[in-house]
């Protein structure tokens, strides 16, 4: 069985960069077997409703501004797959989960295709995004159990990030963390490895300076669809990494 991932996916800067959170990335999927569908959720597409993206050869959406000329020029060359979306469909009203075939949108944002680009830069692996829909943690957490099944060829990643306040982002002093967001890392990276799952859908009560780290929630969301598609509830913190002082570089594998 293939694991479920979430990945912390960084600013699009990283794709110009070489450091060890590239390094990571390039040799993540080394970790696991080889899946035949990948199934990604992103901070970067956020709806009402949830929603699958119904393309067979969907294009890249370039959702950032005033960034260096190569990073518009960067292409990920991934397709579709209507027969895959077909089956998620139905495997998600089965469980009584209602979602939109969206047939509208250009194709994927940088949170799905910039840790891709280091996984898989051969892109040859069918590529499916699902929407973020606006909703509490417990609806995402269901969502993802309704996702557990697909894991036996499908590799699912919530792609993110575990901390992310731009705003009190160090650019002169990027190896010195800031208290809040290692303190709010460490609590939610103990909750995962521990499977205290409960805990986990109550952060926004428990966990530790969350509005210092989320001032919103949108890159942490996707945490809960992987975590509810996990069986075991575990997760394995695999690159505790900073950068710029408070962007935590997690990736969260959760394998049964």
């Amino acid at each position: 069985m293939l694991p479920s991932l979430y990945i912390s996916h960084g600013s699009p800067y990283l794709m110009l960069m070489k450091n060890e959170t590239t390094k990571f990335l390039e040799e993540l999927s080394s970790k696991f077997e080889k899946p035949k569908f990948i199934l990604v959720i992103s901070a970067h597409w956020v709806t009402n409703n949830l929603k699958i993206l119904y393309k067979q050869n969907p294009s890249l959406i370039y959702d950032f501004y005033n960034f260096p000329k190569e990073l518009y020029e960067l292409t990920y060359d991934a397709a579709g797959s209507l027969e895959m979306s077909d089956k998620i469909i139905e495997l998600l009203n089965s469980h009584n989960i209602e979602i939109e075939k969206d047939m509208s949108r250009n194709g994927f944002d940088h949170g799905v295709w910039l840790p891709l680009r280091f996984m898989y830069p051969k892109a040859e692996i069918p590529v499916i995004q699902l929407s973020l829909p606006y909703t509490n943690v417990s609806d995402l957490y269901n969502i993802g159990n309704a996702l557990q099944g697909l894991r036996e060829d499908t590799l699912i990643i919530a792609s993110g990030a575990m901390t992310h306040n731009l705003r009190d982002i160090s650019w002169e002093e990027p190896n010195e963390i800031k208290r809040y967001a290692k303190d709010f890392r460490d609590w939610m990276v103990e909750k995962l490895e521990n499977g205290k799952y409960r805990q986990l859908l109550n952060f926004s009560q428990e966990a530790p300076f969350v509005q210092h780290n989320h001032p919103t929630l949108e890159h942490l969301l996707p945490l809960f669809i992987a975590l509810g598609s996990s069986k075991s509830k575990i997760g394995k913190s695999l690159h505790n990494v900073f950068m710029y002082g408070n962007q935590s570089m997690d990736t969260i594998i959760f394998k049964e």
